[in-house]
């Protein structure tokens, strides 16, 4: 058997992270039968029950440094990991993973990842001395890459692929709309998702929930529903509350938690996306919902010019323009064919670039086999 072990931002009800890992595992027991998974993870019994793998508390430091040292290759990723965006902390302790696994003489992947940002030149130095000792990189977009070479990285192992949640596998149309119409969600008139997201660096504070408000309300005025669908739960539930309540209109919300798949079945049972979270525009790619993105984020706006889709606005330097978002969506609305053909064709080559994580993950672990086999 090959002992794997994924370290990533897992078991904080984060729907992208989550899906990342729920692709990332029905691939690996797809195209290899003789893995056995563990996930790092802050809840590790949710991630056993979830995803029948096997799972360990990500900060009992006794059980993740054992969890490297039975491993024979550890997966960083996916998602933006190495960064001190968030904290100087977090990225710490992804570097020191990868730092323990190769002391131990693991073999170590970045598995779709994202990078940055990484300042500081400590931090930067310390990414650029650890990356270099990784066997494999793959990065969800060109702008990682990016960064990775202006940090000084030279390792030759690198290839720009995509999100593994392009390959999230969906639970069915009929079975998505049970679910809405169980949350109260009707279905005789067209359907807009909205996701919207915290965001404390905003530029403008909070004016951009009440701009995404009037939004809403001009779309439900036009005769369609608006569905506040929360990515983070619970952490999306406040503010979309917050845009239900700006809104003079009727709008409705999904309050209950749902697994990856069925969220990407959900979306696609709606017309249209407006959202600040990264995997649900990807999941509306996937599943052909045209969409407008707003970016907080370089990867929000790296990955709408990657599908031809329209930006709504930069929250991290300009207020909102409500009546630019809505003109977008009527074009979307009155273009919708257009729309729906562009993005499939995009979507299609988002999910050939993603085949490649698995087909330079599945090499290593032809590798290792190969090692196992030398040894017997």
């Amino acid at each position: 058997m090959i002992n794997l072990l994924i370290a990533g931002y897992h078991g904080y009800g984060n729907c992208g992270d989550e899906a990342i890992l729920q692709a990332m595992t029905t691939n690996i027991r797809k195209m290899a039968k003789d893995v056995n998974i563990t996930a790092l993870s802050y809840r590790p019994d949710f991630t056993k029950t979830e995803y029948g793998i096997n799972s360990v508390q990500r900060f009992n430091i006794a059980q993740v440094v054992s969890a490297v040292r039975k491993s024979d290759i550890i997966l960083s990723g996916g998602g933006t990991l190495l960064q001190n965006g968030t904290s100087t902390r977090s990225l710490l302790y992804y570097l020191s993973i990868i730092k323990i696994a190769k002391l131990f003489g693991k073999r170590v992947m970045l598995y779709a990842n994202g990078i940055g940002p990484v300042t500081g030149r400590l931090n930067r130095r310390l990414v650029k001395s650890v990356v270099n000792t990784v066997d494999v990189i793959t990065l969800r977009e060109k702008l990682s890459e990016q960064d990775l070479r202006s940090i000084g990285v030279t390792n030759p192992h690198v290839s720009v692929t995509a999100d593994p949640a392009f390959k999230l596998e969906s639970i069915g149309g009929e079975e998505a709309e049970k679910l809405l119409k169980a949350e109260g969600i009707p279905s005789d008139r067209q359907r807009v998702a909205v996701c919207v997201r915290a965001w404390q660096k905003a530029q403008y504070g909070d004016d951009y929930v009440v701009k995404i408000a009037k939004v809403c309300d001009d779309i439900v005025s036009s005769g369609k529903d608006v569905v506040l669908l929360p990515m983070e739960f619970p952490k999306d539930i406040d503010i979309s509350k917050r845009v239900c309540s700006a809104m003079t209109q009727k709008s409705y919300m999904l309050e209950k938690r749902y697994d990856p798949g069925q969220i990407l079945g959900i979306i696609g049972r709606f017309d249209l996306m407006i959202s600040m979270r990264l995997h649900s525009l990807i999941f509306a790619a996937v599943k052909n919902v045209p969409m407008v993105g707003i970016i907080y984020d370089p990867k929000i706006e790296y990955y709408l010019k990657e599908l031809d889709m329209p930006e709504g606005g930069d929250v991290r330097s300009e207020k909102l323009d409500s009546d630019k978002i809505y003109s977008q969506v009527c074009e979307i609305f009155d273009n919708m064919e257009k729309y729906k053909a562009c993005l499939k064709t995009k979507a299609d080559t988002m999910i050939k670039k993603a085949d490649e994580n698995d087909r330079l993950l599945s090499a290593q672990f032809s590798l290792i086999r190969n090692k196992k086999e030398s040894l017997k």
